[in-house]
């Protein structure tokens, strides 16, 4: 699957007063009307216990500048003791926060889950989508690598 090209995406959830996000590179559109996506979470991650609490997540479409980030949420840097210090983020209508200046966002609600060994399907229904950059490149995942197209 390492030859697989997809495109790159920051998943955040919250639940009370705790907020976490990861980044994800499994993430589809599975239907336009309704709109529905889908991401898969790892099970033991913390962005995934708070889409399975809250039932809402969001994702942030990276463009190709926001490597840095991608880099960020996935773990691969430790900047200071939270991934969201220093990121510039806007607060979405379910609360969630997503990342600013991405090529996109989508503010999302369970509609259901698909448990896996290790990992969860999670079926999301959009319930808001803005598109920020139409004219960037997104940034793009294959064999281990971020690329630009």
């Amino acid at each position: 699957m390492r030859q697989w090209t997809t495109g790159v995406c920051i998943v955040c959830s919250r639940f009370g007063n705790m907020v976490h996000g990861m980044t994800v590179n499994s993430f589809t559109s599975v239907s336009l009307d309704p709109p529905i996506v889908a991401i898969t979470l790892a099970n033991q991650t913390r962005t995934a216990n708070l889409v399975q609490k809250s039932g809402r997540f969001s994702v942030s479409i990276l463009a190709k500048n926001q490597k840095s980030l991608a880099e960020k949420f996935s773990g691969k840097v430790i900047e200071g003791p939270g991934r969201f210090d220093n990121v510039s983020t806007v607060l979405l209508p379910n609360e969630i926060p997503g990342i600013a200046e991405s090529l996109s966002l989508l503010a999302c609600e369970v509609i259901q889950v698909i448990p896996l060994k290790n990992s969860s399907i999670y079926l999301g229904k959009v319930l808001y989508s803005e598109v920020i950059h139409q004219s960037l490149e997104p940034l793009v995942y294959q064999n281990r690598e971020y690329k630009t197209l």
